[in-house]
């Protein structure tokens, strides 16, 4: 059998595509949207931290630091916030 191979320039512009299917989705809204957003954008590189194991107060500087990474919207960016704060 023979393996099929990609160039890497195609499979990066595949990944891009998904990304941004998932940006534009609706499956982001109602009910648990936020937590499924940070779910999706920050699972993309790790595995989400539970919002417990930082403090309301260290949410910011995480998300101003890892959000463009993530390549979270400002709105996005708050929603996120939004959930990963509320207790």
């Amino acid at each position: 059998m023979r393996r099929i191979r990609i160039p890497m320039h195609a499979a990066a512009a595949i990944a891009a595509a998904a990304v941004v299917a998932a940006c534009t989705s609706t499956r982001f809204d109602g009910p648990g949207g936020d937590r499924r957003l940070y779910e999706a954008r920050c699972g993309l590189c790790h595995v989400p931290y539970a919002r417990e194991e930082y403090s309301p107060a260290e949410w910011p500087d995480i998300l101003d630091d890892m959000g463009p990474r993530a390549g979270l919207t400002r709105s996005q960016r708050e929603r996120v916030l939004g959930w990963l704060t509320a207790r």
